[in-house]
This record gives C-alpha cells, sequence and structure tokens, in this order.
C-alpha cells in the first residue's frame, strides 16, 4: 500500500463526520427556499364566530311589535389573497436564507481546514521518522562493518576486547532509538488511520512529496474570506428586507361573510356578503425606523470589514514568518550538505588512522556518529522544510 500526503488529505476530509453537515445545510436551503417561494401561493382565512348580531336595520308595520332576534348566529368568514407583488419581500428573504446557508457552510469549511493541517502534521511526522529508521539502519550496516575488522584486529592482537565492546554498545544504543521511533510512529499511524478511514501498517509506503512550487506569487484563499463575504451578502439581503417593508404591496382579495340563521335587513333577510377585488395594504410604520435601520446597516458591513482586514494582517504576518523560516531551512540545508562532506572525509581518515593504529575505536566511533548525525540532521532539515512549505499552502487556504 503506497500513500501520498494528497491522498490522506482527501481521506481524511470525506471520513470526517462533520461533512455530512454539508448535505443537511443544502437540504435545509432548498427547504426554506421551497417555503419561501410558497409565499406567491393563494392564501385562505377561514374563521367562524358564533354570537348575536344587533343593529341591522329592519322593517315593521305601524301597530306592529318589533321582530328584533336575540338568537344566536354563526357567522361563517373567509378569505382568499393571492399575492400579485410584495415589494421584494420574497426576494430578499431568499436571499437572506442563501447567505445564510453559505455562512454555515464556510464555518464547516474552517473546521476541515484546520483538520487539514492536522492530517499535515502527522504525515510528516511518520515521514520523519521513517527517514530517521532508515538513517540509523545504515548506521548500522557500517558499524557491523567495522566489527568484522576489529575480530579480525584482536585475533592479530592489534585490537582490545575493549573495542568490540564499545562497538556493540552502540548497537544497542541504535536499537533502542530504533525501538522508541518504531512505537511513536505506531502512534502517529493510528491516528491518522482513524481520521482517514485507511487501514495503515508497517507495510504502508509513506510517499515523500516533491515540492518545486513557488510561493512568491500565491493569493489568500482561507475559508474565512468567504464567511467574510457571505456575512456582508447577508446584511445587504437583510437591507433589501427592510426597504422592501417601506413599498406597497399589491394582490387579488376575495371576501365572504355567511350568516346562519339569516338576519333581518330591511324587508329582506341577510345571509350571505361578498367582496372581491384588487387590494393594496402599506405599513408607514418602518418609514420612522428606515434611517436607523440604514445606519445599522453601515455599521454592521464596517464591522464585518474590519474584522476581514485584522484577519488577513494577521495571515499575512504568519505567512511572512513561515516564509523567513523556510529561508531559514534552505540555507541550513546549503550548511548540511557542506558539514556532511566534511564528516565523511573524516570519519574516513580516521578509519585509515585506526587500522595504522594512530587512532582508537573510541575516536573511530565517536566520527561514524559524527557523520550519522550530520546526515539525521539534513534529513529532518529536510522534513522540515516540505513541512513548513505545506503549512505556507496550508495557511494561504491553497
Amino acid at each position: 500500500q503506497t500513500l501520498t500526503i494528497e491522498a490522506c488529505q482527501d481521506s481524511a476530509l470525506s471520513n470526517y463526520p462533520l461533512i455530512q453537515q454539508f448535505g443537511l445545510i443544502e437540504k435545509t436551503k432548498e427547504l426554506t427556499l421551497s417555503n419561501a417561494n410558497k409565499n406567491y401561493l393563494p392564501q385562505l382565512d377561514i374563521t367562524l364566530i358564533g354570537g348575536i348580531i344587533e343593529g341591522m336595520p329592519s322593517f315593521t308595520l305601524p301597530g306592529a311589535e318589533s321582530s328584533a332576534s336575540t338568537e344566536v348566529n354563526l357567522i361563517s368568514m373567509v378569505q382568499l389573497n393571492q399575492v400579485l407583488w410584495d415589494g421584494g419581500m420574497t426576494k430578499a428573504s431568499k436571499g437572506i436564507i442563501e447567505a445564510g446557508s453559505e455562512i454555515e457552510k464556510a464555518d464547516l469549511e474552517v473546521d476541515l481546514y484546520q483538520l487539514k493541517d492536522r492530517v499535515n502534521n502527522l504525515y510528516f511526522g511518520i515521514l520523519l521518522i521513517d527517514e530517521q529508521m532508515a538513517q540509523l539502519d545504515l548506521l548500522k550496516e557500517t558499524l557491523l562493518l567495522n566489527k568484522k575488522r576489529i575480530q579480525n584486529a584482536i585475533e592479530n592482537g592489534t585490537a582490545f576486547k575493549s573495542d568490540a565492546d564499545e562497538l556493540k554498545v552502540e548497537l544497542i544504543n541504535i536499537d533502542q532509538k530504533k525501538a522508541e521511533l518504531h512505537y511513536n510512529k505506531e502512534a502517529y499511524m493510528d491516528v491518522l488511520s482513524a481520521m482517514s478511514g485507511e487501514r495503515i501498517t508497517e507495510e504502508t509506503n509513506f510517499v515523500r512529496p516533491e515540492f518545486s512550487s513557488s510561493l512568491e506569487d500565491i493569493s489568500i484563499n482561507r475559508p474565512e474570506i468567504m464567511k467574510f463575504r457571505n456575512q456582508k451578502s447577508l446584511i445587504e439581503s437583510q437591507a433589501k428586507l427592510n426597504k422592501a417593508t417601506l413599498i406597497p404591496k399589491f394582490g387579488l382579495m376575495g371576501f365572504g361573510v355567511f350568516i346562519t340563521p339569516g338576519v333581518d335587513f330591511g324587508t329582506s333577510e341577510l345571509t350571505n356578503i361578498f367582496v372581491a377585488g384588487l387590494s393594496l395594504s402599506w405599513q408607514l410604520g418602518p418609514l420612522y425606523k428606515n434611517a436607523n435601520y440604514k445606519k445599522l446597516t453601515e455599521i454592521s458591513l464596517q464591522r464585518i470589514q474590519n474584522q476581514e482586514e485584522t484577519f488577513l494582517f494577521n495571515t499575512h504576518l504568519e505567512l511572512s514568518q513561515t516564509d523567513k523560516e523556510l529561508e531559514k531551512y534552505r540555507k541550513l540545508l546549503e550548511m548540511d550538505r557542506e558539514i556532511l562532506l566534511l564528516k565523511s572525509s573524516i570519519k574516513d581518515a580516521y578509519m585509515v588512522k585506526y587500522d595504522n593504529g594512530v587512532a582508537t575505536m573510541t575516536d573511530v566511533l565517536q566520527r561514524i556518529n559524527d557523520e550519522g548525525t550530520a546526515k539525521q540532521m539534513m534529513i529532518m532539515h529536510e522534513i522540515q522544510y516540505l513541512m513548513k512549505a505545506y503549512q505556507y499552502l496550508n495557511k494561504s487556504g491553497n
């Protein structure tokens, strides 16, 4: 099994439980928009009233008693309204729904951005351990080659048994370091496996990424930027909704009243009334608050703009710091290569000196360890450089 850092990132994102929220947010938006679109459907209101009707004009013959009724009447009122123009309230409401949904998605993207950073740290931690273990294996091979040389020297009487013991101690130290690295790697792999949902074992090959991209012209594409834009869109949609409350609403209206039993109305009996026509409604109350609403909108937009500028300022500072660290590791790697060449040359010279009896095994082992340390430092700086480069990309949202 071979794994790349990009594959681990993708697997971790798709395996993260929070990813399901995207589908739920989208479904919620669709249902809420569907409800908003129903504002233009006919609206039917039915009201029932049980009571006594008084004050209706009636006709009574001269000398006859009044026929005023005190019986209870059932009054049914039915009103049908059809909106023709609501001043843009439905459109503004849909804008609020869309912006609110996008803000929720941006919040999730921020959480997923942090998850990506955690995956990177684990992946590069495993890479560093692999490189350190490989270097320890090379060091062990070098020591084992010298073990044969020491055995021959002891047999020839040109070396002491203590030389072999010193080398044995170094071999045990290597095994001890490898055991510690092994358990550290297992812990990293367990966490990465749980995050990605992938089966990761000792046989898994972690591919070392090749980073050759330029970081000079990279723009900031963090999910927080989209969140700020959607927050502005939400404020603007709310402002449109406030503006829509100032505009008259037009529609069709039908109104019917049914009275059982009927009531006397002059010489006739009144049992129903019907009214139909165009309707106009205009609320003047929002006019009093309109000026304050406009000021509140401006303040809200300014606050979001300030938050965005602060975020960009801090992000640029972090990127500048990371860029300096990348420059540091590039310089360190140049010196690492030079140091390694010198350490290797010194080690070879001491091995010749030992063969000629002018250096001790302690001297040789020290030079072998010095070369191994130089190699480990170079490998560590290479991994740290890659890690910082990916941190730069992640901090910029790329």
